[in-house]
């Protein structure tokens, strides 16, 4: 038996056993007050740890490797961040006013800025916490006195450290990291996006990690389970390795036939596309035998040191465009809040930002910025098959307000003489209650749905979902969201419009299979998923998907709905079913 089984979030799965290898393990920071006398030093030696920071990170970009060249911009980014005013000048101010030492002062800035980024309510912007964590630990490593207490992770192990960066990996032999545990992060950090990218298991927002683990003591990683085993024993080492060359060989099965097509045994067909977090997973969604970008996020490029202009938002959408041409792709328009965005010139504090100006009400406040995302998306559009879907909308009112505007715009482009596509193809996500109770009309101005049902089971259920007093009610068998989902995608089908799911759901192999019964055209999920749920595809059958859909659309016991989904996937997968890393339906309690 082991000594201590913890629980996080499965952001990358598998099976890893190894000996645990700590990273940033550093003293505990010098709570230190100082005499006025040295304010200038411990000033002075916070710009040269900035300046250090920046150095080693430049050497560290220059050594990625090409298969992983998308990283060099989030290295680039964590470069820019060690010299940001907002991070520096506060620690500085610290020291200053507070009369406190430099690794002091870094440690309050650092939790200040990333409580700022935890309280927002996009889980992508919320992950971004991690760069700031991943500067300060790096700022922390050279003010420390001494070497740093991480060693040189020269052997075969499973990292274990509160938080990791890109350039934290890329300095390491990655041959030797077996597994990631971080007691940080999510599924749309970095750590996760560059785990998956390299096939490497890992857990996220592991609670009690770094205090509780032992350098050097045995670890399994269960990226399947979602849970860490510290010391186990023989039997448990036993049966996890059987378990690890079992999904290694499922893996290997899914990747040679990846490119297959997505067909149902009685010869339905399924597209199957990829949701891409920035241009970092550029290069993941081909090879994961993705049908194009159903889900491209457009914020990573609005969290840099200034606010991006035409041309920085054109060679970015048209290198993704040209890369998954002649497959489409779907960017999503700004979906943030003007208290998520800190570089903006008009931030706003909102009491309750899930509920306040966040998404295309952004937007059309601020169309200023609108506008530019828009001519960049429609000059790209002449590079590939673009298509453009606004977030969080409530009212008919609004997809004409962007209508309107790209019709201006394209006069304007023409007017200037700059290529660009007339009209791209406009749709909606469909994620609030009135969205999807007036469906019927707006399947008529749009040109396809994309159901975000994170934000729908949120709304629906009148609940914020990352609280954990209430996450018993993120619950997307409630009759309530099934039959939301049921309305929306009828509505769509009855306008002649695709409707497709781009939220958690359809990644989630009892949820998908739901979806489908109801009669979804699309799914799209992270790359390292495609091939596993292709997979799964091929063997399911569209007329036990529908009878299962019918059953449950005609409960309203949400434990008999969940038992009714599993046992129908139990039957046609069997034991494979663990092996699809899943988040809502898999992991629920029974």
């Amino acid at each position: 038996m082991a000594r201590a089984v913890l629980f996080g979030t499965p952001v990358s799965p598998g099976i890893a056993i190894g000996r645990a290898r700590f990273m940033h393990k550093l003293r505990q920071d010098e709570e230190r007050h100082i005499l006025p006398a040295e304010v200038s030093a411990e000033q002075e030696a916070l710009r040269a740890a900035a300046e250090g920071v920046r150095a080693s990170l430049q050497a560290t970009m220059d050594n990625v490797p090409e298969d992983l060249a998308e990283y060099r911009e989030v290295i680039a980014a964590q470069m820019e961040m060690a010299r940001d005013a907002k991070l520096l000048n506060a620690a500085l101010s610290r020291i200053e006013h507070k009369l406190i030492a430099a690794p002091w002062a870094l440690r309050l800035t650092v939790e200040e800025l990333c409580a700022l980024f935890r309280g927002m309510d996009d889980p992508y912007l919320r992950d971004r916490a991690q760069d700031i964590r991943a500067v300060g630990l790096r700022l922390r490593k050279h003010l420390a006195v001494g070497p740093a207490d991480a060693p040189e992770i020269a052997d075969p192990g499973v990292l274990v450290a509160e938080d990791l960066s890109p350039a934290d990996v890329m300095e390491l032999n990655l041959d030797c990291v077996l597994g990631i545990l971080t007691t940080e992060g999510g599924p749309t950090s970095h750590t996760a996006i560059l785990s998956r990218s390299l096939h490497i298991p890992c857990l996220a927002g592991v609670t009690g990690l770094v205090a509780v683990a032992r350098d050097d003591e045995h670890v399994i990683v269960d990226g399947l389970g979602g849970c860490v085993l510290l010391d186990p024993d023989e039997a448990d080492l036993a049966r996890y390795e059987n378990r690890r060359r079992e999904y290694m060989a499922w893996e290997e099965l899914t990747l040679q036939t990846a490119h297959w097509p997505a067909e149902m045994c009685d010869g339905v067909r399924v597209v199957v596309q990829a949701n891409l977090e920035s241009s970092d997973e550029l290069a993941s969604a081909p090879r994961s035998g993705a049908d194009g970008v159903g889900l491209y996020r457009t914020e990573f490029a609005y969290l840099k040191g200034r606010l991006p202009d035409e041309q920085d938002l054109l060679t970015e959408y048209a290198t993704v465009a040209q890369k998954i041409a002649p497959e489409r792709v779907v960017f999503r328009t700004l979906d943030v809040g003007a208290d998520k965005m800190l570089h903006a010139q008009a931030a706003l504090k909102e009491p309750n930002p899930a509920l306040g100006l966040r998404g295309i009400r952004f937007c059309l406040r601020h169309q200023g910025l609108f506008r530019t995302q828009l001519r960049a998306l429609m000059r790209a559009g002449v590079q590939g098959n673009v298509a453009i879907m606004l977030p969080m909308i409530s009212g008919l009112d609004e997809v004409q307000q962007v209508r309107g505007i790209m019709q201006e715009l394209h006069q304007e482009l023409a007017a200037r003489g700059l290529p660009h596509a007339p009209t791209l193809p406009l749709g909606v996500m469909i994620e609030t209650p009135a969205a999807a109770i007036i469906c019927d009309a707006l399947a008529r101005e749009c040109d396809f749905f994309s159901i975000g049902t994170n934000d729908l089971i949120h709304y629906i259920m009148g609940i914020d979902r990352n609280n954990r007093h209430v996450a018993y009610l993120n619950e997307p068998l409630h009759p309530a969201v099934v039959r939301s989902l049921k309305h929306i995608i009828d509505a769509a089908h009855r306008e002649g419009i695709g409707v497709s799911v781009c939220g958690e759901l359809a990644s989630d192999p009892l949820g998908m299979a739901l979806l489908l019964g109801m009669g979804v055209d699309t799914i799209s999920a992270a790359p390292r998923f495609v091939p596993g749920l292709k997979h799964l595809i091929r063997q399911l059958k569209s007329e036990t998907c529908m009878e299962l859909a019918h059953s449950v659309l005609m409960s309203t016991d949400v434990a008999a709905s969940r038992r009714m989904v599993r046992e129908t996937l139990h039957q046609t997968l069997g034991p494979e079913l663990a092996f699809h890393t899943t988040s809502l339906l898999t992991h629920s309690q029974p």
